[in-house]
């Protein structure tokens, strides 16, 4: 027999379907399909996969015959089983909505200490608010800028950390089950509505407080201290609720990942092409300049990100704002997660 009929009698004798094995495997369903229909062949690592997860040898796997006894009965999945989450999807997608909302949350806070431990701003005699200049406010606030500066890196390694471990999963299951039931969904549904009735209160908070504080008070950085509080409060709940209604959509995670699966694949082929190993042979320079155009592009990106903000920056410094540093830190944070994280992506 071939392999692709002894993979087929081994998942139907353990009455498997495609998407069980594909989440055991770590791979598509339409690899496992592939496989079965002999369009493809897994490399080695997965076929000592499966014979791990079917109990058998790789000999009689790949060209042998299984034997009835290798069926072991106490492997079955039961016909009427539920679907599980056999690959732990929930838990991390709950991690990663966490780590995501307090990354925007920890910038926000950072910038609302910077404020709330400043002098307060004066007016000059009706014609407006005399907004004090960047050296001064740092000055009189001077558990503001650490403060900053641990928002944001904090903000930075919670991006950082949620972008890889959304990474490695993906990596190791491609696929997932769709294993939520109705009465999940409706708790994460009024999760969610409770999260963005927070998220709406505490931003009605913030803007009153702000105009209060800056207006009949005479507090401008009390204000912009309410502000920046309550918006990371806001900010928390209302991406936190996004997040996680979003992992419900276990669909839309397998369809571009499959895209993805395709796209390298794809590329794996074109590279073990006779012709492509000619090409590259003859021309040892087109590894390297694939690298320099990856280079070049995250640069650009990270580049025209910094420049948008920065020019944002610009615009308020010129304003006499000194709140100008807020758009470069962001721009600044963005440039440095691109320039991070796109090369693995591209």
């Amino acid at each position: 027999m071939s392999f692709s009929d002894n993979l087929y009698r081994l998942r139907a004798e353990r009455n498997m379907t495609q998407e069980q094995l594909a989440m055991l495997m770590g791979v598509s369903r339409q690899a496992i399909s592939k496989w079965e229909s002999a369009r493809a062949y897994p490399e080695m690592d997965k076929l000592v996969r499966l014979c791990d997860v079917f109990g058998c040898d790789l000999d009689e796997l790949v060209r042998g015959d299984i034997p009835t006894a290798a069926a072991y009965p106490d492997r079955r999945v039961p016909v009427d089983a539920e679907p599980t989450d056999i690959s732990g999807y929930d838990s991390c997608m709950r991690g990663i909505a966490l780590m995501l909302a307090s990354s925007a949350a920890s910038a926000l806070l950072g910038i609302a200490v910077l404020f709330g431990t400043a002098g307060t701003f004066a007016y000059d005699g009706g014609s407006g608010l005399v907004f004090a200049p960047l050296v001064p406010l740092l000055r009189t606030s001077p558990f503001g800028l650490p403060a900053l500066v641990v928002g944001l890196v904090a903000a930075l390694s919670l991006a950082a950390l949620a972008a890889n471990r959304y990474l490695g999963f993906t990596g190791r299951f491609p696929y997932v089950e769709d294993f939520y039931t109705e009465g999940q969904r409706e708790q994460t549904t009024a999760l969610a509505r409770r999260a963005r009735i927070v998220a709406a209160v505490a931003g009605a908070i913030a803007i009153g407080a702000c105009l209060v504080k800056s207006g009949p008070l005479c507090h401008v950085s009390g204000g912009l201290c309410s502000l920046f509080a309550w918006g990371g409060v806001a900010a928390w709940s209302c991406l936190y609720a996004q997040l996680m209604v979003r992992r419900l959509d276990v669909e839309r995670y397998n369809r571009r990942n499959a895209a993805s699966i395709e796209q390298r694949e794809a590329a794996r082929a074109v590279a073990e092409l006779p012709a492509t190993r000619a090409l590259v042979q003859a021309n040892p320079e087109v590894p390297r300049l694939a690298k320099v155009w990856v280079k070049r592009q995250t640069a650009i990106a990270a580049a025209t990100a910094l420049a948008g903000f920065g020019l944002l920056a610009g615009v308020f410094a010129l304003l006499g704002w000194p709140i100008w540093f807020i758009p470069l830190a962001v721009g600044i944070t963005a440039a440095v997660l691109i320039w991070a994280y796109m090369p693995v992506a591209r």
